[in-house]
Protein backbone atom coordinates (compact mmCIF):
# COMPACT_ATOMS: atom_id res chain seq x y z
CA UNK A 1 0.00 0.00 0.00
CA UNK A 2 1.24 3.34 -0.57
CA UNK A 3 0.14 5.87 2.50
CA UNK A 4 0.53 9.52 2.95
CA UNK A 5 3.90 9.09 4.79
CA UNK A 6 5.20 7.68 1.30
CA UNK A 7 4.54 10.92 -0.46
CA UNK A 8 5.54 12.91 2.39
CA UNK A 9 9.14 11.64 2.43
CA UNK A 10 9.27 11.89 -1.27
CA UNK A 11 12.69 14.69 -1.97
CA UNK A 12 11.77 17.69 -3.52
CA UNK A 13 8.24 17.95 -2.85
CA UNK A 14 8.63 20.00 0.89
CA UNK A 15 5.50 19.02 2.34
CA UNK A 16 4.97 19.77 5.71
CA UNK A 17 2.44 18.10 7.91
CA UNK A 18 0.27 20.47 10.63
CA UNK A 19 1.24 19.94 14.20
CA UNK A 20 -1.12 17.53 15.90
CA UNK A 21 -1.62 15.41 12.04
CA UNK A 22 -2.78 12.11 12.99
CA UNK A 23 0.34 9.24 11.68
CA UNK A 24 0.80 9.76 8.31
CA UNK A 25 1.43 5.96 7.60
CA UNK A 26 -2.33 5.20 8.17
CA UNK A 27 -4.33 6.77 5.39
CA UNK A 28 -4.02 5.00 2.47
CA UNK A 29 -3.14 6.90 -1.07
CA UNK A 30 -5.15 6.21 -4.32
CA UNK A 31 -4.86 9.03 -6.49
CA UNK A 32 -3.94 12.79 -6.19
CA UNK A 33 -6.99 15.15 -6.39
CA UNK A 34 -7.10 19.21 -7.07
CA UNK A 35 -10.12 21.43 -6.43
CA UNK A 36 -11.13 25.22 -5.54
CA UNK A 37 -14.72 24.09 -4.48
CA UNK A 38 -16.36 24.94 -1.23
CA UNK A 39 -17.35 21.21 -1.50
CA UNK A 40 -15.55 19.12 -3.95
CA UNK A 41 -16.98 15.45 -2.53
CA UNK A 42 -19.18 14.78 -5.35
CA UNK A 43 -15.67 14.66 -7.32
CA UNK A 44 -13.82 12.12 -5.31
CA UNK A 45 -13.82 8.02 -4.47
CA UNK A 46 -12.23 7.99 -1.08
CA UNK A 47 -8.63 7.57 -0.81
CA UNK A 48 -7.49 10.95 -2.51
CA UNK A 49 -4.78 13.33 -1.60
CA UNK A 50 -7.26 16.53 -2.17
CA UNK A 51 -5.03 19.66 -3.11
CA UNK A 52 -6.03 23.32 -2.75
CA UNK A 53 -5.19 26.91 -2.57
CA UNK A 54 -7.69 28.19 -0.73
CA UNK A 55 -9.05 30.37 -3.55
CA UNK A 56 -12.90 30.54 -2.54
CA UNK A 57 -11.87 30.40 1.43
CA UNK A 58 -10.40 33.89 1.77
CA UNK A 59 -11.95 34.96 5.61
CA UNK A 60 -13.01 31.82 6.14
CA UNK A 61 -13.14 30.74 10.10
CA UNK A 62 -16.01 28.63 11.30
CA UNK A 63 -16.40 27.46 7.71
CA UNK A 64 -13.74 25.24 7.95
CA UNK A 65 -15.10 22.56 10.24
CA UNK A 66 -17.86 21.81 7.62
CA UNK A 67 -15.64 21.46 5.18
CA UNK A 68 -13.35 19.09 7.10
CA UNK A 69 -16.48 16.91 7.97
CA UNK A 70 -17.58 16.44 4.42
CA UNK A 71 -14.02 15.62 3.01
CA UNK A 72 -13.19 13.29 6.31
CA UNK A 73 -17.22 11.65 5.56
CA UNK A 74 -15.59 11.37 1.80
CA UNK A 75 -12.77 9.49 2.70
CA UNK A 76 -9.99 11.88 1.85
CA UNK A 77 -6.86 10.60 2.25
CA UNK A 78 -5.53 14.17 3.35
CA UNK A 79 -5.69 17.32 2.47
CA UNK A 80 -2.78 19.32 1.11
CA UNK A 81 -3.17 23.69 1.19
CA UNK A 82 -1.01 25.44 -1.22
CA UNK A 83 0.38 28.31 1.26
CA UNK A 84 1.91 31.62 -0.23
CA UNK A 85 -1.62 32.52 -2.17
CA UNK A 86 -4.75 33.00 -0.29
CA UNK A 87 -2.75 32.02 2.63
CA UNK A 88 0.16 32.92 3.55
CA UNK A 89 0.32 29.78 6.58
CA UNK A 90 -2.22 27.36 7.62
CA UNK A 91 -5.38 29.01 9.30
CA UNK A 92 -5.42 27.89 12.47
CA UNK A 93 -9.45 26.61 12.61
CA UNK A 94 -8.55 24.56 9.38
CA UNK A 95 -5.06 23.07 11.74
CA UNK A 96 -8.22 22.58 14.80
CA UNK A 97 -10.58 21.34 12.39
CA UNK A 98 -8.10 18.20 10.66
CA UNK A 99 -7.17 17.51 13.90
CA UNK A 100 -10.50 17.01 15.21
CA UNK A 101 -11.90 14.75 12.28
CA UNK A 102 -8.34 12.91 12.41
CA UNK A 103 -7.86 13.86 8.67
CA UNK A 104 -3.78 14.64 8.13
CA UNK A 105 -3.98 17.51 6.61
CA UNK A 106 -0.16 18.82 4.73
CA UNK A 107 0.97 22.27 4.13
CA UNK A 108 2.54 22.72 0.35
CA UNK A 109 4.83 25.12 -0.19
CA UNK A 110 4.10 27.72 -3.31
CA UNK A 111 7.67 26.39 -4.74
CA UNK A 112 6.00 23.00 -5.51
CA UNK A 113 4.00 22.75 -8.14
CA UNK A 114 1.07 20.72 -7.60
CA UNK A 115 1.67 18.87 -10.80
CA UNK A 116 5.05 17.60 -9.32
CA UNK A 117 3.12 16.71 -6.36
CA UNK A 118 0.45 14.39 -8.56
CA UNK A 119 3.69 13.23 -10.26
CA UNK A 120 5.13 12.00 -7.81
CA UNK A 121 2.43 10.16 -6.04
CA UNK A 122 1.42 8.59 -9.68
CA UNK A 123 5.04 7.20 -9.30
CA UNK A 124 4.91 5.64 -5.72
CA UNK A 125 0.95 3.72 -7.27
CA UNK A 126 2.85 2.61 -10.53
CA UNK A 127 5.99 1.23 -8.19
CA UNK A 128 3.53 -0.71 -6.08
CA UNK A 129 1.62 -2.23 -8.31
CA UNK A 130 4.78 -3.36 -10.31
CA UNK A 131 5.69 -4.51 -6.61
CA UNK A 132 2.61 -6.48 -5.77
CA UNK A 133 3.38 -7.82 -9.77
CA UNK A 134 6.69 -9.04 -8.64
CA UNK A 135 5.32 -10.38 -5.49
CA UNK A 136 2.85 -12.85 -7.41
CA UNK A 137 5.48 -14.03 -10.10
CA UNK A 138 7.75 -15.08 -7.64
CA UNK A 139 5.43 -17.03 -5.90
CA UNK A 140 5.08 -18.94 -9.10
CA UNK A 141 8.43 -18.80 -9.88
CA UNK A 142 9.18 -20.47 -6.38
CA UNK A 143 6.25 -23.24 -7.13
CA UNK A 144 8.03 -23.74 -10.82
CA UNK A 145 11.48 -23.99 -9.31
CA UNK A 146 10.51 -26.69 -6.65
CA UNK A 147 8.61 -28.73 -9.67
CA UNK A 148 11.66 -28.44 -11.69
CA UNK A 149 13.70 -30.16 -9.07
CA UNK A 150 16.12 -26.89 -9.33
CA UNK A 151 14.60 -26.06 -5.20
CA UNK A 152 16.75 -28.18 -2.88
CA UNK A 153 15.01 -27.50 0.34
CA UNK A 154 12.05 -30.22 -0.48
CA UNK A 155 14.79 -32.99 -0.89
CA UNK A 156 16.28 -31.66 2.23
CA UNK A 157 12.63 -32.16 3.64
CA UNK A 158 12.38 -35.54 2.13
CA UNK A 159 16.10 -36.63 3.73
CA UNK A 160 15.01 -35.47 7.76
CA UNK A 161 11.78 -37.49 7.36
CA UNK A 162 13.44 -40.45 5.45
CA UNK A 163 15.95 -40.76 8.60
CA UNK A 164 13.63 -39.14 11.25
CA UNK A 165 16.79 -36.67 11.90
CA UNK A 166 17.60 -32.91 11.76
CA UNK A 167 18.73 -31.48 8.34
CA UNK A 168 20.88 -28.36 7.08
CA UNK A 169 22.04 -26.74 4.63
CA UNK A 170 24.70 -24.69 5.81
CA UNK A 171 27.41 -21.68 3.92
CA UNK A 172 30.55 -21.87 4.22
CA UNK A 173 30.45 -19.54 7.61
CA UNK A 174 27.89 -21.94 8.97
CA UNK A 175 25.50 -20.25 8.99
CA UNK A 176 21.71 -21.93 7.55
CA UNK A 177 20.86 -21.49 3.92
CA UNK A 178 17.94 -23.83 4.30
CA UNK A 179 16.66 -25.28 7.62
CA UNK A 180 17.42 -27.09 9.96
CA UNK A 181 14.35 -29.05 9.09
CA UNK A 182 12.83 -32.51 10.47
CA UNK A 183 10.45 -33.27 13.62
CA UNK A 184 13.38 -31.39 15.99
CA UNK A 185 15.35 -29.36 14.24
CA UNK A 186 16.56 -28.15 17.35
CA UNK A 187 18.77 -31.50 17.48
CA UNK A 188 21.19 -30.16 15.52
CA UNK A 189 23.67 -28.08 17.36
CA UNK A 190 24.72 -25.65 14.41
CA UNK A 191 27.98 -24.54 16.90
CA UNK A 192 29.34 -27.96 16.24
CA UNK A 193 28.41 -27.84 12.58
CA UNK A 194 30.01 -24.12 12.13
CA UNK A 195 33.45 -25.87 13.98
CA UNK A 196 32.96 -29.19 11.50
CA UNK A 197 32.65 -26.94 8.30
CA UNK A 198 35.83 -25.05 9.22
CA UNK A 199 37.99 -28.22 10.09
CA UNK A 200 36.95 -29.50 6.05
CA UNK A 201 36.21 -26.62 3.88
CA UNK A 202 39.39 -26.41 3.43
CA UNK A 203 39.86 -29.83 2.27
CA UNK A 204 38.09 -29.61 -0.86
CA UNK A 205 34.74 -32.28 -2.07
CA UNK A 206 36.03 -35.43 -0.81
CA UNK A 207 35.88 -34.38 2.82
CA UNK A 208 33.07 -35.63 5.25
CA UNK A 209 33.24 -35.08 8.78
CA UNK A 210 30.83 -37.42 10.96
CA UNK A 211 31.07 -36.77 15.20
CA UNK A 212 29.50 -38.29 18.14
CA UNK A 213 28.37 -36.46 21.30
CA UNK A 214 25.59 -36.89 23.51
CA UNK A 215 24.93 -40.22 21.57
CA UNK A 216 23.84 -37.92 18.53
CA UNK A 217 25.66 -38.52 15.27
CA UNK A 218 26.49 -35.59 13.10
CA UNK A 219 27.34 -35.94 9.90
CA UNK A 220 28.94 -32.86 7.71
CA UNK A 221 30.14 -33.05 4.17
CA UNK A 222 30.42 -30.62 0.90
CA UNK A 223 27.96 -29.90 -1.82
CA UNK A 224 29.21 -29.59 -5.32
CA UNK A 225 30.20 -31.41 -8.33
CA UNK A 226 33.78 -29.11 -8.61
CA UNK A 227 35.46 -26.20 -7.54
CA UNK A 228 35.08 -25.15 -4.21
CA UNK A 229 31.82 -26.07 -2.40
CA UNK A 230 29.87 -23.00 -1.27
CA UNK A 231 27.08 -25.48 0.68
CA UNK A 232 27.27 -28.27 3.10
CA UNK A 233 25.28 -30.79 4.32
CA UNK A 234 24.55 -31.09 8.23
CA UNK A 235 22.40 -34.56 9.12
CA UNK A 236 21.99 -34.97 12.94
CA UNK A 237 19.83 -37.99 14.50
CA UNK A 238 20.02 -40.21 17.91
CA UNK A 239 22.57 -43.05 17.83
CA UNK A 240 24.88 -44.14 15.22
CA UNK A 241 24.22 -44.41 11.19
CA UNK A 242 23.83 -47.79 9.90
CA UNK A 243 24.38 -48.68 6.08
CA UNK A 244 21.23 -47.48 4.84
CA UNK A 245 21.34 -44.13 6.63
CA UNK A 246 24.74 -43.52 5.23
CA UNK A 247 23.74 -44.39 1.90
CA UNK A 248 20.81 -42.05 2.37
CA UNK A 249 22.98 -39.16 3.65
CA UNK A 250 25.34 -39.93 0.32
CA UNK A 251 22.89 -39.81 -2.27
CA UNK A 252 21.17 -37.02 -0.52
CA UNK A 253 24.47 -35.44 -1.03
CA UNK A 254 25.11 -36.50 -4.61
CA UNK A 255 21.46 -35.36 -5.33
CA UNK A 256 21.94 -32.19 -3.87
CA UNK A 257 25.32 -31.55 -5.76
CA UNK A 258 23.96 -32.43 -9.30
CA UNK A 259 20.43 -29.85 -8.24
CA UNK A 260 23.59 -27.15 -7.50
CA UNK A 261 25.21 -27.58 -10.40
CA UNK A 262 22.34 -27.18 -12.79
CA UNK A 263 21.07 -24.14 -11.12
CA UNK A 264 24.84 -22.96 -11.68
CA UNK A 265 24.22 -23.86 -15.25
CA UNK A 266 21.20 -22.41 -15.41
CA UNK A 267 22.05 -19.11 -13.37
CA UNK A 268 24.54 -19.33 -16.45
CA UNK A 269 22.87 -19.27 -19.13
CA UNK A 270 20.12 -16.77 -17.46
CA UNK A 271 23.01 -14.32 -16.77
CA UNK A 272 24.11 -14.30 -20.65
CA UNK A 273 20.53 -14.05 -21.67
CA UNK A 274 19.89 -11.12 -19.40
CA UNK A 275 23.06 -9.97 -20.68
CA UNK A 276 22.09 -10.01 -24.61
CA UNK A 277 18.70 -8.56 -23.31
CA UNK A 278 19.83 -6.04 -22.10
CA UNK A 279 22.12 -5.18 -24.56
CA UNK A 280 19.23 -5.20 -27.23
CA UNK A 281 17.43 -2.54 -24.57
CA UNK A 282 20.04 -0.42 -24.66
CA UNK A 283 20.32 -0.45 -28.55
CA UNK A 284 16.56 -0.01 -28.65
CA UNK A 285 15.36 -3.09 -29.55
CA UNK A 286 12.70 -3.25 -26.45
CA UNK A 287 10.63 -6.33 -28.61
CA UNK A 288 13.86 -8.48 -28.87
CA UNK A 289 14.71 -7.51 -25.41
CA UNK A 290 11.79 -9.18 -23.62
CA UNK A 291 11.47 -12.01 -25.43
CA UNK A 292 14.85 -13.19 -24.37
CA UNK A 293 14.20 -11.93 -20.76
CA UNK A 294 10.82 -14.12 -20.99
CA UNK A 295 13.12 -16.72 -22.08
CA UNK A 296 15.00 -16.92 -18.81
CA UNK A 297 13.40 -18.35 -15.90
CA UNK A 298 11.01 -15.68 -13.91
CA UNK A 299 9.75 -14.42 -17.19
CA UNK A 300 11.31 -10.71 -16.09
CA UNK A 301 9.74 -7.37 -17.85
CA UNK A 302 11.26 -4.30 -18.58
CA UNK A 303 10.15 -1.87 -16.29
CA UNK A 304 8.12 0.42 -18.46
CA UNK A 305 9.63 3.73 -17.03
CA UNK A 306 13.37 2.80 -16.36
CA UNK A 307 17.08 4.35 -15.58
CA UNK A 308 19.81 2.70 -16.84
CA UNK A 309 22.98 2.53 -14.65
CA UNK A 310 26.26 1.63 -16.59
CA UNK A 311 29.03 0.14 -13.81
CA UNK A 312 32.66 -0.20 -14.63
CA UNK A 313 35.42 -1.49 -12.66
CA UNK A 314 37.61 -4.47 -11.98
CA UNK A 315 36.07 -7.82 -13.88
CA UNK A 316 36.02 -9.40 -10.31
CA UNK A 317 34.23 -6.74 -8.82
CA UNK A 318 31.85 -6.75 -11.40
CA UNK A 319 30.95 -9.88 -11.03
CA UNK A 320 30.48 -9.98 -6.86
CA UNK A 321 28.40 -6.65 -7.63
CA UNK A 322 26.33 -8.44 -10.15
CA UNK A 323 25.65 -11.39 -7.42
CA UNK A 324 24.33 -8.96 -5.05
CA UNK A 325 22.00 -7.08 -7.29
CA UNK A 326 20.35 -10.84 -8.20
CA UNK A 327 20.32 -11.53 -4.55
CA UNK A 328 19.03 -8.77 -3.18
CA UNK A 329 17.53 -6.74 -5.94
CA UNK A 330 16.00 -9.37 -8.49
CA UNK A 331 12.20 -9.34 -7.54
CA UNK A 332 12.23 -5.81 -6.90
CA UNK A 333 12.12 -3.73 -10.36
CA UNK A 334 16.18 -4.30 -11.25
CA UNK A 335 17.59 -6.35 -14.38
CA UNK A 336 21.23 -6.51 -14.38
CA UNK A 337 24.02 -8.45 -16.71
CA UNK A 338 27.32 -7.71 -18.14
CA UNK A 339 27.49 -5.98 -21.22
CA UNK A 340 30.68 -5.53 -23.11
CA UNK A 341 32.59 -5.28 -20.07
CA UNK A 342 30.12 -3.31 -18.37
CA UNK A 343 27.70 -4.16 -15.59
CA UNK A 344 24.44 -2.60 -16.61
CA UNK A 345 21.56 -1.87 -14.60
CA UNK A 346 17.98 -1.54 -15.82
CA UNK A 347 15.65 -0.10 -12.63
CA UNK A 348 12.58 1.50 -11.67
CA UNK A 349 14.08 5.23 -10.80
CA UNK A 350 12.86 4.83 -7.30
CA UNK A 351 14.92 1.45 -6.33
CA UNK A 352 18.67 3.54 -8.07
CA UNK A 353 19.51 4.72 -5.05
CA UNK A 354 19.30 0.63 -3.64
CA UNK A 355 21.52 -0.58 -6.71
CA UNK A 356 24.35 2.33 -6.42
CA UNK A 357 24.23 1.35 -2.70
CA UNK A 358 25.78 -2.29 -3.52
CA UNK A 359 27.88 -1.24 -6.20
CA UNK A 360 30.51 -0.27 -3.97
CA UNK A 361 34.23 -0.36 -5.51
CA UNK A 362 32.87 0.62 -8.86
CA UNK A 363 32.14 3.78 -10.82
CA UNK A 364 28.95 4.22 -12.12
CA UNK A 365 26.73 6.49 -14.48
CA UNK A 366 22.81 7.09 -14.08
CA UNK A 367 21.01 7.90 -17.13
CA UNK A 368 17.91 9.96 -17.32
CA UNK A 369 14.82 8.32 -16.72
CA UNK A 370 12.89 7.44 -19.59
CA UNK A 371 10.09 4.85 -21.22
CA UNK A 372 11.42 1.91 -21.69
CA UNK A 373 11.07 2.58 -25.95
CA UNK A 374 13.50 5.35 -24.76
CA UNK A 375 16.15 2.83 -23.51
CA UNK A 376 18.75 3.48 -25.70
CA UNK A 377 18.85 7.04 -24.97
CA UNK A 378 18.84 6.76 -21.16
CA UNK A 379 21.81 4.42 -21.81
CA UNK A 380 23.53 7.34 -23.54
CA UNK A 381 23.16 9.32 -21.17
CA UNK A 382 24.11 6.87 -18.69
CA UNK A 383 27.63 6.16 -20.30
CA UNK A 384 27.97 10.38 -20.30
CA UNK A 385 27.46 10.32 -16.89
CA UNK A 386 29.99 7.55 -16.60
CA UNK A 387 32.58 9.25 -18.50
CA UNK A 388 32.55 12.36 -15.57
CA UNK A 389 33.15 10.40 -12.69
CA UNK A 390 36.13 10.69 -10.84
CA UNK A 391 37.73 8.62 -8.02
CA UNK A 392 36.61 11.13 -5.96
CA UNK A 393 32.65 11.45 -7.20
CA UNK A 394 32.44 7.23 -8.59
CA UNK A 395 28.93 7.87 -8.71
CA UNK A 396 27.35 10.65 -11.28
CA UNK A 397 23.68 11.36 -12.44
CA UNK A 398 22.84 12.63 -15.86
CA UNK A 399 21.32 15.55 -14.48
CA UNK A 400 24.43 16.74 -12.74
CA UNK A 401 26.18 15.90 -16.30
CA UNK A 402 23.51 18.32 -17.93
CA UNK A 403 23.23 20.89 -15.35
CA UNK A 404 26.87 21.48 -15.04
CA UNK A 405 26.48 22.74 -19.32
CA UNK A 406 27.82 21.78 -22.63
CA UNK A 407 31.65 21.81 -21.62
CA UNK A 408 31.02 19.14 -18.77
CA UNK A 409 29.74 16.61 -22.21
CA UNK A 410 33.35 17.07 -23.38
CA UNK A 411 35.57 14.13 -22.22
CA UNK A 412 38.56 15.83 -20.41
CA UNK A 413 41.46 14.40 -22.89
CA UNK A 414 39.28 14.97 -25.87
CA UNK A 415 38.59 18.56 -24.84
CA UNK A 416 42.31 19.27 -24.19
CA UNK A 417 43.08 17.86 -27.14
CA UNK A 418 40.87 20.10 -29.72
CA UNK A 419 41.59 23.26 -27.53
CA UNK A 420 45.54 22.91 -27.90
CA UNK A 421 44.86 22.18 -31.49
CA UNK A 422 42.30 25.01 -32.31
CA UNK A 423 44.61 27.48 -30.63
CA UNK A 424 47.86 26.32 -31.32
CA UNK A 425 48.59 29.16 -33.95
CA UNK A 426 47.13 32.02 -31.96
CA UNK A 427 49.44 34.51 -29.75
CA UNK A 428 47.83 35.45 -26.05
CA UNK A 429 46.77 38.77 -28.02
CA UNK A 430 45.27 36.88 -30.81
CA UNK A 431 43.14 34.98 -27.92
CA UNK A 432 42.60 37.90 -25.91
CA UNK A 433 41.01 39.75 -29.16
CA UNK A 434 39.43 36.55 -29.68
CA UNK A 435 37.87 36.07 -25.88
CA UNK A 436 36.51 40.18 -26.76
CA UNK A 437 34.80 39.61 -29.85
CA UNK A 438 32.99 36.82 -28.85
CA UNK A 439 31.92 37.96 -25.42
CA UNK A 440 30.83 40.89 -27.37
CA UNK A 441 28.80 39.14 -29.63
CA UNK A 442 31.20 40.21 -32.56
CA UNK A 443 30.63 44.32 -32.32
CA UNK A 444 34.39 45.20 -32.91
CA UNK A 445 33.62 49.01 -31.59
CA UNK A 446 32.85 47.27 -28.34
CA UNK A 447 35.73 44.97 -28.24
CA UNK A 448 38.51 48.31 -29.05
CA UNK A 449 36.93 49.92 -26.34
CA UNK A 450 37.26 46.72 -24.47
CA UNK A 451 41.12 46.76 -25.36
CA UNK A 452 41.78 50.01 -25.14
CA UNK A 453 42.87 50.02 -28.96
CA UNK A 454 41.83 51.74 -32.53
CA UNK A 455 39.33 49.91 -34.67
CA UNK A 456 41.17 48.94 -37.23
CA UNK A 457 43.34 47.56 -34.80
CA UNK A 458 40.73 44.98 -33.75
CA UNK A 459 40.24 44.26 -37.28
CA UNK A 460 43.16 43.47 -38.35
CA UNK A 461 43.60 41.09 -35.18
CA UNK A 462 40.41 39.52 -36.23
CA UNK A 463 41.69 39.31 -40.07
CA UNK A 464 44.78 37.76 -38.98
CA UNK A 465 43.14 35.25 -36.66
CA UNK A 466 40.74 34.17 -39.42
CA UNK A 467 43.89 33.52 -41.55
CA UNK A 468 45.52 31.66 -39.32
CA UNK A 469 42.60 29.31 -37.89
CA UNK A 470 40.83 29.68 -41.26
CA UNK A 471 37.75 30.32 -40.19
CA UNK A 472 34.77 32.87 -41.03
CA UNK A 473 34.20 34.41 -37.53
CA UNK A 474 30.88 35.84 -39.13
CA UNK A 475 29.78 32.33 -38.82
CA UNK A 476 28.03 30.76 -35.91
CA UNK A 477 29.57 27.53 -36.12
CA UNK A 478 32.77 28.78 -36.19
CA UNK A 479 32.21 31.63 -33.03
CA UNK A 480 30.86 28.20 -31.10
CA UNK A 481 34.13 26.47 -31.71
CA UNK A 482 36.41 29.40 -30.62
CA UNK A 483 34.03 30.13 -27.77
CA UNK A 484 34.69 25.91 -26.72
CA UNK A 485 38.12 25.79 -27.51
CA UNK A 486 38.87 29.04 -25.09
CA UNK A 487 36.63 28.07 -22.91
CA UNK A 488 38.33 24.30 -22.09
CA UNK A 489 41.55 26.25 -22.29
CA UNK A 490 40.81 28.46 -19.25
CA UNK A 491 39.94 25.14 -17.40
CA UNK A 492 43.27 23.85 -17.98
CA UNK A 493 44.78 26.92 -16.90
Amino acid sequence: MVTVADLVAMPGLGLRPAPGAPPLDGPVLRWVATSELADPTPYLEGGELLLTTGLGTRGWSQEWTAYVDRLADAGAAALGLGTGLTHDRLPPALVAACAARGLVLLEVPRATPFVAVSRAAAELLQDQEATTTRLALDLQRRLTRAALGLDLRPLVERLAQLLDASVALVQRDGEPAEGPLGAHPETLDLDLVRAEVAGIKGQGLGAVSTTTRDRDTTVVRPIGLAGRPELYLAVSLPGGLDEPQRSAVSTAAVLLSLAVERRAERRAADRRLRGRALELLCAGDLRSAEVLLDAAEGGRSVPERLRVVRMTGAEEALGDVLERLEDDLADDGVLAGLVDGELVAVAVPSRVAAVLALAAGLRAGVGRAVPAQEARRGAETAGHALDRTTAASPYRRWEEVADAGPLALVPEALGQEYAATFLAPLDAEHRTTLAAFLRHHGSRGAVADDLGVHRNTVRNRLAEIERLTGLDLDDPAARVGAWLALELAADQA
